[in-house]
C-alpha cells in the first residue's frame, strides 16, 4: 500500500469502500467457517481423513466453477450478480449451521457455498476498475489484496478460540450473517450499471477496452467480441500471457507452504509449523506497503514485476544449505516480500482486459493460480518423498521456479521496450 494520504484517496470512493468492507468481512467469516467445520467433521467421525476432505473442498470447486460460472459476472449486470450470489450464499450457510445436519449434506452444501464464490468473486474483481478512478486503480488493488491477507491472519488466528466459545454451529450462522452483510452493502453502494454482454457491445459497436493508453500489449476494443471467447483473449494478448504466467509462478512459491509441517519436524522444531505458514501472508502484506510506499509511480512498479518474480523464488535455492531455524524464516520472509510482485501484475491485468470478458477471464485465471498452487504443494510433496529430503525439494523447485521467472521476466522487460518505443509484440 501507499503512503496514508492514497488509503484515504480509495477508501474516499462509495463504491470501492463497500466492495472493500464487504471482501474483507467476508474473508474473517470465511475462516471462522473453515475452522468450525473441521472441528465439527472431527468431533462427529473422528477421522483425519474426512476433516482433511472437508477441508480440501473449500479450494477444490474453485478449479470446476471458474471457468464453467464465472461467465455470469459478463452476461448479467454485475450488482446483481453479487447481491444474488450472496443472499444464495447466506442461505446455504444458515441451513449448514442447523443443528444435527446431516454430515454429507453439510459437504455438498459447502461445495455449493464455494462453487457460488466464482461468479461473485469475478463480479467483484471486474467491478473494482469501474469502481475507481485511473489514477487510484493500482492502490485500491494493493489495499484490497493487502486487506483480504491481513483478514485471513486474523481469522485463523481467533477462528479456534471463537469456535471453541461459541461452538461451531454459532460460528456458520456468523458466517451466514456477514453474507448477509456483503448482499446489503453491494446493493446499497455499488453503482447499477447494465450487464458487460459481449454480444451486445458488439452491436452497440461500442470499444470495450478499460486498457490505460499505452500499456504493453494492451488489449484494445474487439469489434468482433461476440465470436471471440475469453480464453482467445488471454491468449491473443502478449501482455496478458505474460502476466498470467508471471503469476502462475506462485505454484512455485507454494512448496514450502505445502511442506511446512515436515519442514517443521526436520528442524527439529514440530511447534514451529503454524509460524512457517503465517510467514507467508504477513510477509507479502510487508512487502506490498515498502513496494507502493518507496516506489511511486505505477509504471515503475510495472517494470520491478519481473526482477520481484526472480526474487521471490531465489530464496528456495538457499535450501541446499540446509538451514536452521531462524535462516528457514529469513529465506521464506525475503521470498513472501518479493511475492508483492502479484500485485501490480493483478493490476496490469484488470486494466488490460476489456470490460467485456473481465469476469470469465478473471475466472480463467483464478482457476487457474489455484491449479498451480496446488499442483505446485502437490509436486512438491512428492519430490520431497522421492529425495528424502524436504529441503532438496525446496531447493530444486527454487532452481526450476529462478529460470522460468527468469524467462518471464525477460519477456515482461521486452513487452515495456516495446510500449516506449511503439513497437508492437
Amino acid at each position: 500500500m501507499r503512503p496514508t494520504g492514497s488509503v484515504r484517496a480509495v477508501l474516499a470512493h462509495r463504491e470501492f469502500r463497500g466492495l472493500w468492507i464487504s471482501a474483507t468481512v467476508s474473508t474473517v467469516g470465511d475462516q471462522l467457517a473453515v475452522v468450525a467445520l473441521s472441528l465439527l467433521v472431527y468431533a462427529r467421525t473422528q477421522s483425519a481423513a474426512w476433516t482433511a476432505t472437508s477441508y480440501a473442498l473449500t479450494m477444490l470447486p474453485t478449479l470446476v466453477s471458474g471457468p464453467l460460472l464465472a461467465w455470469l459476472a459478463d452476461r448479467y449486470p454485475r450488482r446483481a450478480v453479487m447481491v444474488c450470489c450472496a443472499w444464495a450464499q447466506a442461505a446455504l450457510m444458515a441451513v449448514m449451521a442447523l443443528p444435527d445436519l446431516p454430515l454429507p449434506l453439510m459437504i455438498v452444501l459447502l461445495v455449493a457455498v464455494q462453487m457460488i464464490a466464482s461468479p461473485f468473486l469475478a463480479a467483484q474483481e471486474a467491478t473494482l476498475p469501474l469502481a475507481l478512478p485511473a489514477r487510484d486503480y493500482d492502490h485500491g488493488v494493493a489495499l484490497f489484496g493487502s486487506s483480504a491477507d491481513i483478514a485471513q491472519m486474523v481469522g485463523l488466528a481467533s477462528a479456534g478460540l471463537v469456535v471453541t466459545a461459541a461452538g461451531p454451529h454459532t460460528a456458520l450462522a456468523v458466517n451466514a450473517a456477514t453474507f448477509v452483510l456483503v448482499a446489503v452493502l453491494v446493493q446499497v453502494t455499488c453503482v447499477a450499471r447494465p450487464a458487460a454482454d459481449p454480444s451486445r457491445a458488439a452491436r452497440a459497436g461500442a470499444p470495450e477496452g478499460g486498457d490505460r493508453a499505452g500499456a504493453p500489449g494492451a488489449v484494445p476494443g474487439d469489434g468482433g467480441a461476440a465470436r471471440t471467447s475469453a480464453l482467445a483473449v488471454i491468449l491473443g494478448s502478449p501482455l496478458l500471457r505474460s502476466t498470467l504466467g508471471l503469476r502462475l509462478l506462485a505454484g512455485f512459491a507454494m512448496v514450502p507452504e505445502g511442506l511446512a509441517v515436515p519442514l517443521a519436524d526436520r528442524l527439529g522444531t514440530p511447534w514451529a509449523a503454524g509460524l512457517l505458514l503465517a510467514v507467508e501472508p504477513a510477509g507479502n502484506v510487508l512487502g506490498v506497503l515498502l513496494l507502493y510506499r518507496l516506489v511511486r509511480d505505477d509504471r515503475a512498479r510495472e517494470r520491478l514485476v519481473g526482477p520481484l518474480a526472480v526474487v521471490s523464488l531465489a530464496p528456495l535455492i538457499g535450501f541446499a544449505l540446509h538451514p536452521n531455524l531462524p535462516v528457514t524464516l529469513v529465506l521464506l520472509l525475503v521470498a513472501a516480500m518479493a511475492g508483492a510482485y502479484h500485485t501490480p501484475a493483478r493490476a496490469v491485468w484488470g486494466r488490460s482486459v476489456p470490460d467485456a470478458y473481465r469476469g470469465r477471464a478473471h475466472g480463467i485465471a483464478r482457476t487457474a493460480l489455484r491449479a498451480s498452487q496446488g499442483g505446485g504443494m502437490a509436486v512438491g510433496g512428492g519430490a520431497a518423498q522421492l529425495a528424502g529430503s524436504v529441503t532438496t525439494a525446496l531447493a530444486g523447485a527454487g532452481v526450476l521456479g529462478v529460470l522460468l521467472a527468469w524467462y518471464g521476466a525477460l519477456s515482461w522487460r521486452r513487452l515495456h521496450r516495446m510500449a516506449n518505443t511503439g513497437t508492437s509484440a
